[in-house]
């Protein structure tokens, strides 16, 4: 029995080893950006009425593309959406610029989402599956790796790249800056909208008090239907 619980766990530390020495391979070149961010007008792709713009839908065809993870990756993609579509929307209440944090609620993941696409090719190539928990620890390792990688190669506007990287700080610090604290409350609103089930009640409360935003803001931002209508017409283009 005692065997056999080692060679288990010798076998699960092999496959660990492999699945983690073909991602830093997958990820040794990143994806080229579909579009130039200088000129992206997060408003006219986010805003209220807006019909889905082909440079996202691009963007959402080349972050998804991964077979053994893509309904992950389009569940991670859609929170990526939806958080910049309140981000565009909150940051005027915020003082914040209203762009800038749009661009970073989009990118505000994309080191999970870069490392799950290459954790999917490797797991297609070689027919192997990383458990969750290992998932979660490369997800922390790398994903602020390739953030930085993926703002620099992509030439993401600095104050939007600045932005995506900051929200993770504001639970340590949260006198942060107008524009991470927009996409910090955008992010809780985006998991309410889309996985109500896994939001504890009165955090996004809590969380505006902390941030000293005033709920009215709030209730204006969640009424809001065009967020969750933008989300099912981009469903409808996503592979």
């Amino acid at each position: 029995m005692l065997n056999r619980m080692k060679t288990a766990s010798s076998e699960a530390l092999d496959v660990r080893r492999e699945i983690r020495t073909g991602i830093h391979e997958e990820l040794r070149l990143l994806p080229e950006t579909p579009f130039e961010w200088a000129s992206f007008e997060p408003g006219n792709a986010l805003g209220a009425g807006a019909a889905p713009d082909p440079r996202l839908v691009q963007l959402s065809r080349m972050i998804c593309n991964a077979p053994a993870r893509s309904a992950e990756l389009r569940s991670m993609w859609n929170e990526s959406i939806v958080t910049a579509a309140f981000a565009w929307r909150l940051a005027p209440h915020l003082g914040s610029d209203a762009n800038s944090c749009a661009i970073a609620g989009l990118l505000h993941r994309i080191g999970d989402l870069l490392t799950l696409r290459a954790l999917g090719a490797v797991e297609y190539a070689t027919r192997l599956r990383l458990d969750g928990p290992s998932k979660a620890e490369l997800c922390v390792e790398l994903g602020e790796q390739l953030l930085e990688r993926v703002v620099r190669a992509w030439r993401i506007p600095a104050r939007a790249a600045s932005t995506a990287a900051e929200w993770r700080r504001l639970r340590d610090f949260p006198d942060a800056a107008a524009d991470a604290t927009t996409v910090y409350l955008s992010r809780l609103l985006a998991l309410e909208l889309i996985s109500p089930h896994f939001c504890a009640p009165g955090v996004l409360e809590h969380a505006v008090e902390e941030a000293r935003v005033n709920p009215a803001v709030l209730a204006r931002v969640r009424a809001d239907r065009s967020v969750p209508m933008l989300l099912v017409s981009l469903a409808t283009f996503q592979p």
